[in-house]
């Protein structure tokens, strides 16, 4: 895998979006998070951060740039749009 900021940003991108298609499009949201509308954007978080250790560790920090950069943007996003008092 290429050690590029763009593909970071573009592996980044894949749990927001998957988090997005399952809270609008699935019952898994209103199934098992009921009371927590932001958790499965949290999941996705978590996921993309334990991805970033790994591909640090690899020797890969461009790409790791990259998607914490879209991790930070997506999350930035989420609270501005769901308006939650941070």
């Amino acid at each position: 895998m290429k050690d590029s900021f763009w593909a970071g940003g573009a592996i980044g991108t894949l749990t927001p979006i998957l988090a997005y298609v399952l809270s609008n499009y699935t019952s898994i949201q209103t199934s098992y998070f009921s009371d927590k509308p932001i958790a499965l954007y949290v999941v996705a978080a978590f996921i993309n951060l334990i991805v970033v250790r790994f591909t640090y560790r690899a020797g890969k920090e461009s790409l790791a740039k990259g998607i914490v950069f879209v991790t930070f943007i997506a999350m930035l996003v989420l609270v501005i749009t769901v308006k939650i008092k941070v």
